[in-house]
């Protein structure tokens, strides 16, 4: 098999999932140069040359890829942060290695309300009612709060965005975060303080995760995903960057209708057309899309668009590609992405978590840092198909392996129908040890039965948003 040589950017995010779906290739024989933010130990023991770079700066990534260049076919990453800083930009230009993301131009994760302009001119039935507010057009923050309060009461129940990414930490939520207009305002004029804020109206409906892979030119969508964004079990608790997440045996989930997917795709190939303009547009090619949909009786909404695949959903998809993962990058490099398969079975992501993650009033007992991790790898490897465990936010240290303060692993499991998928993934979650926690109701079926209700009702009386 032809050795082929890849770059790796990790946050030790979904990167872990990422190399264990490189080296299941039946095709190639990768050599992995992985430059990341700290020692995993998964990533570690698999590349050929690697390299810690705790802030990851671009110019030290490009410095280690400039070594192994002649080496290097393309590079991968799992960070939108070394995306929405232009990293594919500077490694194509000062190392020549090709990257398998979008170029700084595409970025738009770098900002919710350029998110909105842009669905404004390509797309703008994807918008929720909105209105941004930017300190330069106010004289001070009684004025903008002024404004503020006259779009809330129209919007009634409003969502307060940061402009810039926060990784669902600094969202608020009417009826989650806040739940009076005084509370409300509160809410805005702090995230006012730190620059440009973006105001929502509350759409009632049930949330999924799309993605869509390009070369640039061909649209090829990927199964629809669904992750649970919220601390504790029943959505609870405070947003994080995701607890968990899973996709159905389907190519949509389960409380969405076949037609549903179908206008989902639709409408997004045609926005993505808009967007990218006439002929070929080699800045748009990797995960082009990664969208957080809202289904509503009305049809859905797009609530943001990230730079770069979603870090739990994005293992569903690694988990259940047919296709050799190596062969989809060439040709997406090439320009000849014209299909992508993936297997007909169910994924379910479970993350495990330190104790405070999202949730900060809860008491730490006897953490000393450390997470063991043994059980649940003997486990995958007992059946590396239908159970997979994958180290997030940890690092090797003096012979154990310590955890971060984010999520430290992902157990999955693979199987014909999420149930199976999901038992699969709980059970290496309860082996992994340490001051440790993570959601149980994860693609539960009591979850799916009251989405699929919801769903049932909103259709019923035509509804896409809050009652007012």
């Amino acid at each position: 098999m032809d050795r082929t040589g890849i770059l790796i950017v990790s946050k030790c995010l979904s990167s872990s999932a990422m190399v264990d779906a490189l080296l299941r290739s039946d095709k190639y024989t990768p050599e992995l140069y992985i430059a990341e933010k700290q020692t995993n130990p998964f990533n570690l023991e698999r590349a050929k040359e690697h390299r810690v770079i705790p802030d990851l700066d671009i110019s030290k990534i490009s410095g280690f890829a400039s070594r192994f260049a002649n080496r290097i076919a393309f590079g991968l990453c799992d960070t939108e942060d070394f995306v929405v800083a232009g990293g594919r930009d500077e490694l194509e230009k000062r190392a020549g290695v090709q990257m398998v993301c979008v170029t700084k131009k595409f970025a738009v994760e770098g900002s919710k309300a350029s998110q909105r302009l842009l669905f404004d001119r390509i797309s703008p039935a994807f918008n929720p009612n909105f209105k941004v507010f930017d300190p330069v057009n106010y004289r001070d923050e009684s004025e903008a709060l002024r404004d503020f309060r006259s779009a809330a009461e129209e919007m009634v129940q409003p969502v307060i965005k940061p402009d810039a990414p926060a990784r669902g930490a600094g969202v608020g939520v009417w009826g989650s975060d806040f739940n009076t207009h005084q509370e409300a305002e509160t809410f805005f004029t702090r995230v006012y303080s730190k620059g440009r804020v973006v105001v929502e109206e509350r759409i009632a409906g049930e949330e999924s995760s799309f993605h869509a892979f390009s070369d640039g030119r061909h649209f090829c969508a990927a199964p629809l995903t669904r992750d649970y964004k919220r601390a504790l079990d029943r959505d609870h608790g405070n947003l994080t960057g995701g607890m968990g997440s899973y996709r159905d045996a389907k190519e949509h989930l389960p409380f969405v209708r076949e037609s549903e997917w179908s206008e989902v795709v639709g409408k997004e190939e045609e926005s993505f057309r808009r967007w990218k303009g006439r002929g070929s547009e080699p800045g748009l090619r990797g995960i082009v899309e990664y969208d957080a949909l809202m289904h509503t009786g009305k049809g859905f909404k797009v609530l943001e668009r990230n730079s770069r695949g979603g870090n739990t959903e994005s293992i569903n998809l690694f988990t259940t590609l047919e296709d050799d993962l190596i062969d989809i990058c060439f040709r997406i490099v090439e320009g000849r992405l014209r299909g992508l398969r993936f297997r007909k079975e169910a994924s379910v992501v479970t993350c495990v978590v330190p104790v405070q993650y999202g949730n900060p009033a809860a008491s730490v007992t006897s953490d000393d840092g450390s997470i063991d991790l043994m059980r649940a790898l003997a486990l995958s490897k007992e059946d590396g198909h239908a159970i997979r465990v994958y180290p997030m936010d940890v690092k090797a240290q003096d012979g154990r392996t310590i955890h971060g303060n984010s999520r430290c692993a992902a157990t999955v499991g693979i199987a014909n129908d999420v149930e199976e998928a999901r038992e699969l993934s709980l059970r290496a979650a309860r082996v992994i040890r340490g001051d440790l926690r993570y959601r149980r109701d994860i693609a539960s079926a009591a979850d799916i039965k009251r989405s699929c209700e919801h769903m049932a009702v909103l259709r019923a009386h035509k509804v896409d948003q809050v009652n007012r």
